[in-house]
């Protein structure tokens, strides 16, 4: 899989796949690094769960590549898209600000769409692996070096930046994303 950055939302996706196709094409293959991996068509993914039934933007097709010569599918998302993840990054990263001005955790889930379990999941994830997250945002980011604290770090680091930033970041470092 691979992470084009700086395309922030499901509308700028879209049109850069209809616009700008080749932009999103995998250069070498993500597995062995052989290039040119060949266009192996689109899955659909439903990314848009913040829309209104009627106003929804799903499926968005997500743009898959094979290599013929390790035999693998690579995927190309944009950065407002997380792996693995139904909810969108601003989303996540709606629900991690409102837990960190001292909500809890059924307070964020009243204000915010998904459950309080989902919620404690990923607040769970991002706490788990927050030293590595830190070590790759202080190389890019110098201010995160003062802090202290877990909750001071993404404070710091919201106030100027995004989620989808900081995890595109940590996935080209190679650390797992939450």
């Amino acid at each position: 899989m691979r992470i084009i950055a700086n395309i922030l939302s499901l509308i700028q996706y879209l049109e850069t796949l209809k616009d700008k196709p080749g932009f999103l094409r995998l250069e070498k293959c993500t597995c062995c690094g052989k290039a040119n991996p060949w266009f192996h068509g689109f899955y659909p993914r439903k990314a848009d769960r913040g829309s209104q039934p009627g106003e929804s933007l799903n499926p968005i097709l997500i743009q898959r590549f094979f290599c013929p010569d390790c035999g693998r599918t690579s995927s190309v998302l944009p950065e407002c898209i997380p792996p693995k993840r139904w909810y969108l990054w601003d989303i996540q990263q709606a629900a991690l600000l409102i837990l960190l001005a001292g909500n809890s955790l059924n307070a964020t889930s009243k204000k915010i769409m998904p459950s309080r379990h989902t919620i404690k999941r990923w607040l769970i994830r991002l706490k788990e692996q927050f030293f590595l997250h830190k070590d790759v945002l202080c190389n890019h980011f110098i201010e995160l070096g003062r802090t202290v604290s877990y909750i001071d770090f993404w404070q710091t680091f919201f106030k100027t930046n995004l989620l989808s930033a900081a995890m595109h970041l940590c996935h080209t470092a190679g650390i797992l994303i939450p």
